[in-house]
């Protein structure tokens, strides 16, 4: 199996959120985060080529217990079953400029 990704990935476990539906919101694991992608895990399956809104607990490099929710949106790619909850590659977007910053620090950006 070839990996096409163009930047290499960071494996963290962050808190997050994702709005599967107006109204429901599911509690998700960022399990490795990119620029510009993220996989997440969660209870239930997100549709492919769908966007969602979400939210990214995101530490800060220099200080893990500095914590900032970034909302963003973000495109599933892919979603696999993995064991009893659902793995998804996500391709986020829409970040506030506030937090552009955070996350560049995270991907070398």
């Amino acid at each position: 199996m070839s990996d096409n990704r163009n930047t290499a990935r960071s494996n963290v476990t962050w808190r997050g959120a994702i709005q599967v539906l107006p109204g429901q919101i599911v509690l998700a694991k960022i399990i490795n985060f990119a620029a510009g992608g993220i996989q997440i895990q969660c209870s239930v399956v997100l549709k492919e080529k769908q966007t969602y809104q979400m939210m990214m607990e995101v530490p800060s490099p220099r200080d893990a217990s500095q914590r900032t929710q970034v909302v963003c949106k973000a495109t599933c790619i892919y979603t696999i079953l993995s064991g009893s909850e659902y793995r998804a590659g996500m391709k986020y977007f829409d970040v506030p400029e506030q937090h552009m910053a955070l996350l560049a620090e995270w991907y070398g950006g």
